[in-house]
């Protein structure tokens, strides 16, 4: 016990001199004991909760190599970056290295001179890796976004279930699996694919507090997030995901036509392509980046003011992730997400052409639903999330759209009526348009033709606008009591929760419209307004200070200083290096590289 109460208190001093934290975050002090005790750990934490230092700071007290997997190389190469900045010997082995300088590395492997190497599960797996490995002495393995492991996951990968091997081959190396998004069944896999040995399982809550969501039925959405930006944003870093590569381009053409610094990234584009909207996307603070999903995974950037969903991802655990992608820094954010009629059809249409069967497509379908069900929610959208991962939240949060009272609801049983009797009376064989046309008492000649003029139901809709029936279609549809027979052509057919509806033993509710004033809401837990007595003329000469050493470096910003550690800095204005290492996110390494520069430029102030 006392070996480990000697760890702990070292692991303090590396906190604090490396990394430049007075205190531990959330269970990160208990998961580093874990580690101490050489037993394996399953880690669940928000992004931005810093699971990083669970398995850094273990890795620097311990005698060894810590290995770490992790799925993208520029993410590796992004860490690795931040740590050598702090003065940790890291390093990663990967395609993107030269033959000399993978060669540097296995040599200094050899010589017990990396404290962190950083490998890709393709990587660890490779029987040159694995070999080499078994000459080292490893301290402990870190497996990042460990939900890969699982095919329950949103983003499984098959090389990460080959890991498999890892507690075999190294029996008393602990293992630390790390995600932010898992359920009780996908932690379940990451422990019995990972052979995780009596594992301890660290919850901390999934809530994001200083994030607001918000979302609402599709309109003309790149006009209107423009319009978002241009209110709650401007001049500020965002990313807007899209599901195609052609709504990508074309939302990024409609936004740079708007006058907006923003760059795409998808699949389609070159290596060199992509490599430059990263690097843009990492150094510049007022960029927008417009996506596939293929982008964005172990993004680390502090101040992503907000994330957009052009349309409805899959399921929740993609939406909770790239949502958590906004206000990293804890400072107040903004989640958008507009949705419609076709996402469903197509997120329905892709899991009926893939090779999903049996309980794995039963799962992904009720997980398009649970999806569907966030959108059309009229009660607090975080108590929903927060209970699809088995979190409570006791009081309404006070910080989302339905909370903020922008979704209000109106009865619309009667009319709810009205359009499962028109479907029932047309014979379920007409899709949504057709069944609008009869109960507004169109003349069109198909209406008549199919004598369907006749029915009791024609014309009984006319008090209603067009878009309005169309509204209700959506959320008959969304909650199942419409559903589609035939996805190709759209025709609609009673579900089987039409049934009490119509019998009158049910009300139906659907969200109301409330013009958008776009007003800004302050946001209770965290607020992004800056002390009244911060010197913002100081911030500034110490934001361009930072700019040009990370230009130099060749390093995003932020891996220089957070804006958070500037801010501090331009309250506390030190001094000299005593002064300087009581800024927040300062440790002895920074202090010794750039205290002098900065020192000086704080001078000229004061």
């Amino acid at each position: 016990m006392e070996s480990i109460d000697k760890k702990i208190k070292s692991s303090y001093d590396i906190l604090k001199n490396i990394f430049g934290y007075d205190e531990f975050r959330s269970v990160q002090k208990e998961v580093i004991k874990n580690v101490f005790n050489k037993k394996d750990s399953l880690v669940l934490m928000p992004t931005g909760g810093g699971k990083s230092l669970c398995y850094q700071i273990p890795a620097l007290e311990l005698e060894g190599m810590g290995i770490v997997v992790s799925p993208l190389i520029s993410l590796m190469s992004n860490q690795v970056a931040s740590l050598k900045i702090n003065g940790v010997k890291a390093e990663f082995l990967n395609s993107s290295l030269t033959l000399e300088n993978w060669q540097d590395v296995v040599e200094r492997i050899k010589n017990n001179d990396i404290k962190i190497l950083y490998l890709s599960p393709e990587g660890l797996n490779s029987p040159r890796i694995r070999s080499l490995l078994k000459q080292a002495q490893i301290s402990l393995i870190a497996i990042d976004e460990a939900h890969c492991v699982s095919q329950w996951g949103h983003e499984f990968r098959k090389d990460y279930i080959e890991l498999k091997w890892i507690k075999s081959e190294f029996p008393e190396v602990p293992i630390l699996a790390l995600t932010a998004t898992a359920d009780q069944r996908v932690r379940n896999d990451i422990i019995q694919n990972l052979n995780l040995k009596e594992p301890k399982v660290f919850l901390t809550s999934f809530d994001r507090p200083n994030i607001t969501y918000h979302i609402r039925p599709k309109s003309n959405g790149i006009d209107e997030i423009a319009k978002l930006i241009t209110t709650h944003h401007p001049n500020e870093c965002g990313i807007i995901y899209c599901q195609t590569r052609n709504k990508v381009d074309k939302t990024g053409q409609k936004l740079q036509e708007k006058g907006f610094k923003a760059i795409t990234y998808h699949a389609g584009l070159s290596d060199d392509e992509r490599a430059r909207a990263q690097h843009l996307f990492e150094t510049e603070d007022n960029i927008i980046i417009v996506a596939t999903i293929a982008f964005g995974m172990g993004v680390d950037k502090p101040n992503v003011r907000f994330v957009a969903h052009m349309d409805m991802p899959k399921n929740i655990e993609s939406y909770y992730q790239e949502t958590g992608r906004a206000g990293r820094d804890g400072k107040s954010s903004n989640a958008w997400m507009f949705y419609g009629v076709e996402d469903l059809i197509r997120n329905k249409h892709f899991l009926e052409q893939s090779d999903a069967q049996g309980q794995y497509k039963l799962i992904a379908e009720q997980k398009i639903d649970q999806m569907l069900g966030l959108c059309e929610l009229t009660t607090c959208r975080r108590q929903y999330l927060l209970n699809y991962f088995e979190e409570k939240l006791e009081q309404p949060c006070g910080n989302c759209d339905v909370c903020l009272g922008k979704v209000q609801t109106e009865d619309f049983t009667k009319e709810a009526q009205m359009l499962l009797s028109a479907v029932f009376h047309t014979g379920q064989t007409y899709g949504i348009q057709y069944n609008i046309d009869v109960l507004r008492g169109s003349e069109g000649s198909l209406v008549k033709q199919r004598g369907h003029d006749k029915t009791s139901i024609y014309g009984l809709g006319k008090h209603l606008s067009e878009k309005r029936w169309k509204d209700l279609s959506r959320n008959l549809i969304f909650r199942r009591y419409l559903v589609y027979s035939n996805l190709e052509y759209k025709t609609l057919a009673l579900g089987e929760k039409s049934r009490a509806l119509l019998k009158g033993e049910e009300s139906f509710y659907i969200p109301k419209k409330v013009k958008t004033t776009h007003s800004k809401k302050k946001i209770k837990s965290r607020s992004t307004s800056l002390p009244e007595d911060l010197d913002q003329d100081l911030l500034a000469e110490l934001k361009d200070l930072r700019s040009e050493i990370a230009d130099e470096l060749e390093v995003p910003a932020f891996y220089v200083f957070s804006n958070k550690t500037l801010e501090d800095m331009s309250l506390i204005k030190p001094t000299d290096r005593d002064q300087f290492l009581l800024v927040h996110g300062v440790g002895q390494k920074k202090c010794d590289s750039y205290s002098e520069v900065f020192i000086n430029k704080i001078k000229q102030f004061t």
